[in-house]
């Protein structure tokens, strides 16, 4: 307990100093500017370009693919109802099988 308490007071005011320091210096200090807020502008106007391009192709396929589903969608249905049906008549209860061969 006594080598704890020693330890605690030797250490405890470095320890307390370095925290406050790291707290104080989060993250370096920016200049006020006029210009862009980050990069070249040549650079922000790359990405704009590569993601509204991602973006377009990607709703392009999208509404290409409902359409065409929704076309394979409606003909399915339509083969379906033009199938014969025939009325429906509920199994003979009880069922035939092996149980009338045992008697």
């Amino acid at each position: 307990m006594y080598l704890c308490r020693s330890a605690w007071q030797k250490l405890g005011p470095l320890a307390r100093k370095t925290a406050t320091h790291f707290a104080r210096n989060v993250g370096p200090k920016r200049t006020m500017s006029s210009g862009f807020p980050s990069g070249d502008s040549g650079q922000n106007i790359f990405f704009v370009i590569l993601c509204g391009g991602s973006l377009a192709a990607s709703l392009t396929y999208a509404v290409g693919t409902v359409k065409s589903n929704q076309e394979r969608y409606s003909e399915r249905i339509e083969q379906l109802k033009a199938r014969p049906k025939k009325e429906w008549e509920p199994k003979p209860w009880p069922p035939k099988g092996s149980d009338e061969d045992e008697e």
